[in-house]
Parts: structure tokens; sequence; C-alpha cells
């Protein structure tokens, strides 16, 4: 059960992340590809731990999956951008 609800979170990040490769291929932004195999990580393991709190409940692990992995991202690029502007 808990593979089922990882596997499902995996794919939340992988839309996640075929959003945001989309989005960087029209941008004509560099990609890396490190990160982004990182977040997919992530998302799997967010999208397991929503499967259990929500007793397994599939469309809850997909959707942890992929705002779990934005929720990640976006703090770290708050947490980054703070020290890089403390820095200066």
């Amino acid at each position: 059960m808990i593979w089922e609800t990882a596997a499902l979170g995996l794919l939340g990040g992988i839309a996640r992340a075929c959003v945001g490769l989309l989005k960087a291929m029209r941008n004509d932004v560099e990609i890396v590809w490190t990160y982004t195999a990182v977040t997919i990580i992530a998302s799997g393991i967010i999208g397991a731990a929503a499967g259990m709190l929500f007793d397994s409940d599939a469309k809850m692990s997909v959707i942890a999956g992929y705002i779990g992995t934005d929720l990640l991202e976006n703090t770290y690029k708050i947490i980054f951008k703070k020290q890089n502007i403390e820095a200066k």
C-alpha cells in the first residue's frame, strides 16, 4: 500500500516537473537535471506521507506530490534569496 501511494506521489511530482520543464524550454532557461531529479524523488516521499495521512486516498497522494514539491521549491528559493540579499 505504501508503494502505491509513493508511486502516485511520484506521478504528481513528474507532472509538476513536466510543467516546469515546458516553462523552462519556452523561456529558454537552462535546465538543471539533478535538481529536477531531486524534486521528483521528494514528491514521491511527500505523496507517500500524504497517502498514509489521508487513509491512502489516491487523489490526495497525487495532489500532495504535485503541490508538496512546489512548496519545497518555493521555500528553498525564499531562504536562498534572503541569504543572498543579506550577503550583499
